[in-house]
């Protein structure tokens, strides 16, 4: 669906709230028989401690994001509570397992939403998971912070919903510069969700105005395991450059076709800085181009290399896009209830006020919230390039 006018946005945001509320109301009672508890308990009314929820695919399709996600989570807790927690309160973060699944969010939102303890929620993986649970959480006046959700709407439900993501307008228009600098012919394709076509509409509209031609183009469903029938019209459209708008396992797929099956040798835009889709792709991902937040070897901010030093140490691989942005998210919030008090309004009144959060990404530095959309308007993507299996940060 493509968005045109503000009003448009808004009908859709009403609609995904009335959606959001009605599947809550139908699975609210089966919360214990779909395995939804947190992994951590809480104990609301405790003293002594606050709880940020985290809502993330522990298992199923995404399970490598949670993974990563988690390390980047639990990373921050203790760098928090080692230096005396928020305003003398030990962190604990509550994990909810929904494997990135609009209902499982839905499902869970309400358990969350009434455990007093629960100060702000991080999560979740998709922006569509995310926006089936934001709703529940904007009525309970608790923070939603969707710090890996992309979508230009995800903030629609309320003024409780935040994300410091970088838009998929800007990603978008980053990744047509790229394209157009080495090809003027390209074959579009990607995933058939809302994010996928709101960020396809966004490619489109920047490739066009840079004078690419786009010569063939066409979704796919989540979770296809071949995606050939597509691919060959594409390979035959004889672009210059492919182009996948998806997630990891997506394009790990779409780039061993067209290498393997299909033999075609051009650029390809797409994948994601996974070590699942390195490991999927391992010789067809040379060369492959997408924009990123973060380079572990290329940042030049200091506290972002101290935050890979520690990464290191304790896990012993090297962090990247997911781990960083899952990292900040606990900081920020922890950082805001410093600054206000580490409560529910604390949190959501610091979001909006305060000026100079600690950036991890990019070029490192500050942001802060624009406050009408809730997004880090300032934080800008960067270039990753594989090479030689791995992602590495190029400049142009």
């Amino acid at each position: 669906m493509v968005i045109t006018s503000k009003q448009h946005q808004q009908h859709r945001g009403t609609i995904r709230a009335m959606v959001a509320l009605m599947i809550t109301m139908a699975m609210a009672g089966a919360l214990s028989a779909c395995g939804l508890g947190g992994d951590q308990g809480s104990s609301a009314g405790s003293s002594d401690h606050v709880t940020i929820a985290a809502i993330y695919p522990k298992t199923g399709l995404y399970a490598e994001y949670g993974k990563m996600f988690q390390q980047g989570f639990d990373l921050a807790k203790d760098q928090v509570n080692k230096k005396g927690g928020i305003q003398g309160k030990r962190l604990d973060i509550a994990y909810y397992d929904t494997q990135s699944d609009a209902k499982q969010d839905a499902a869970v939102a309400p358990k969350i939403a009434s455990d007093k303890s629960v100060i702000a929620v991080v999560g979740d993986y998709s922006s569509p998971a995310s926006s089936a649970a934001s709703p529940i959480f904007q009525q309970a006046g608790l923070v939603h912070y969707g710090f890996n959700n992309s979508s230009p709407t995800f903030t629609n439900s309320g003024d409780h919903v935040w994300t410091p993501q970088i838009s998929q307008k800007i990603n978008q228009e980053v990744n047509a510069e790229a394209v157009a600098k080495r090809a003027k012919k390209i074959s579009v394709v990607y995933i058939e969700n809302d994010w996928g076509k709101e960020s396809y509409q966004y490619f489109k509209e920047a490739a066009e105005r840079l004078g690419v031609q786009i010569v063939y183009q066409s979704s796919y469903l989540p979770d296809s395991t071949d995606l050939t029938p597509i691919l060959i019209p594409a390979k035959n459209a004889a672009p210059e450059a492919v182009v996948d708008i998806g997630y990891g396992p997506d394009g790990a797929l779409i780039a061993n076709t067209l290498r393997d099956k299909l033999d075609y040798k051009g650029p390809f835009f797409g994948g994601q800085e996974t070590k699942e889709f390195l490991s999927l792709t391992g010789a067809n991902a040379q060369g492959a181009i997408i924009t990123g937040v973060f380079s572990a070897t290329g940042t030049k901010d200091a506290k972002a290399k101290a935050f890979v030093k520690s990464f290191e140490d304790r896990y012993h691989t090297v962090p990247g896009n997911f781990e960083i942005t899952a990292y900040q998210a606990i900081k920020d919030l922890a950082y805001a209830g410093e600054k206000t008090s580490p409560t529910r309004e604390g949190i959501q009144e610091a979001l909006g006020k305060v000026k100079d959060f600690p950036l991890y990404q990019g070029r490192g530095g500050t942001f802060r919230f624009n406050t009408k959309t809730r997004r880090a308007d300032t934080i800008k993507p960067i270039l990753l390039q594989v090479d030689q299996g791995k992602f590495k940060q190029i400049e142009e």
